[in-house]
């Protein structure tokens, strides 16, 4: 048996510290050491789990019994950790988005290129059951041709007593960026974007209690091939939905967060369901998610432990990138977690719309 890999993670709140829990529970792994800014949440889980505190980034990566770092920080502040700890030798997984700029998106890929260190990201639909059969369905031509695609994840927000990190523009990116699995989904199951154009503005949720995000955010895509897209982002929109529709020649798919379901439609058939995942206690979970907020605008909280199905597919994900870590194969379907394509392409496509948004015109994405 390969000796455990061992993880330092910087970032505790609401992924960071489930992270750290995955990590102590899996076998081959070892929960080491933990680091945040504040201090505050990296003790909250030295306090529930055996492992160090560390008081800087630099400690942690500089530590000789730390093989691997876990980035879960604000989405703003990706790029040091994962170039210090490359720059250490120290294999990386970093939470989504991957960056707020392509720029560090390179920067990234290319400081763990150099180090040769393994990079992974945190794309964690990949690690559905359900995302992964409509991937097969679209590469075996079941539905036919791509034509057009179109995701939604809205939702209704009230004001809160502290604003979070991820309702600031300049730290989370917005929608686009902290939302950014859709734009990733529609680009796994579309192809790549030519140009995107998008509006939108904070319309309902300013003042005390809110962020400066904005609310609305409508986008067109058009893919490389010729297809279409359009995609609804935000916390302005009072029914609130969260799913992905797939329009092809031959048939159609509906992915359903709010039952957990996948629906097929082939030709005049009536369609076929299918669950998202394939236990019925994580099916049960998301649909429990669902009963208590309306849509997929939502957000948790340092001290709030994420629902089942997110919990397994972190856990699934973080398995993967150990067997990658200890000398396993990439399985072809997650080498773009691997090589950054699917994460720099998702950032390319989420920048292109917010420079439509300022300019008020398409906006190429280059190929």
């Amino acid at each position: 048996m390969p000796a455990p890999v061992r993880f330092g993670i910087t970032g505790c709140g609401y992924i960071g510290a489930e992270q750290a829990r995955i990590i102590h529970s899996l076998p081959g792994a070892e929960l080491i050491a933990v680091h945040s800014a504040s201090g505050t949440g990296a003790r909250r889980v030295a306090d529930e789990l055996p492992c160090d505190v560390e008081n800087s980034l630099e400690s942690l990566v500089a530590r000789d019994d730390v093989d691997a770092l876990i980035v879960a920080t604000p989405n703003h502040l990706h790029r040091e950790p994962v170039t210090v700890a490359a720059a250490h030798g120290k294999h990386v997984f970093c939470e989504k988005p991957f960056a707020l700029s392509v720029e560090d998106c390179d920067a990234m890929v290319a400081a763990c290129t150099r180090a040769g260190v393994t990079l992974m990201l945190g794309h964690m639909m990949h690690f559905y059951p359900g995302m992964r059969r409509v991937r097969e369905w679209i590469e075996s031509g079941t539905i036919g041709r791509v034509l057009v695609a179109h995701a939604e994840r809205t939702g209704w927000e009230e004001p809160r007593p502290d604003v979070s990190w991820k309702k600031v523009q300049d730290t989370s990116g917005g929608h686009l960026f902290h939302h950014i699995h859709e734009i990733d989904l529609l680009l796994w199951f579309a192809g790549a974007v030519a140009s995107v154009r998008a509006v939108g503005g904070n319309l309902a949720h300013q003042g005390e209690g809110f962020g400066d995000e904005d609310d609305v955010v409508l986008l067109t895509l058009t893919f490389a091939d010729g297809g279409f897209g359009s995609m609804q982002y935000g916390s302005g929109f009072r029914w609130g939905e969260h799913l992905v529709k797939i329009n092809g020649t031959e048939g159609a798919v509906l992915i359903d967060n709010k039952a957990a379901s996948v629906f097929l439609k082939v030709g005049d058939a009536a369609p076929q369901q299918f669950g998202l995942f394939d236990d019925a206690d994580s099916e049960e979970s998301m649909q429990a998610l669902f009963k208590d907020v309306d849509g997929g605008s939502t957000y948790g909280s340092p001290t709030d432990r994420p629902p089942l199905y997110l919990r397994r597919a972190v856990r699934d994900e973080l398995a993967c990138f150990i067997d990658v870590v200890t000398g396993f194969p990439i399985d072809d379907d997650k080498k773009m977690l691997f090589d950054g394509s699917a994460a720099r392409a998702s950032v390319q496509v989420a920048q292109a719309a917010l420079q439509s948004l300022r300019d008020g015109a398409p906006a190429p994405v280059a190929p």
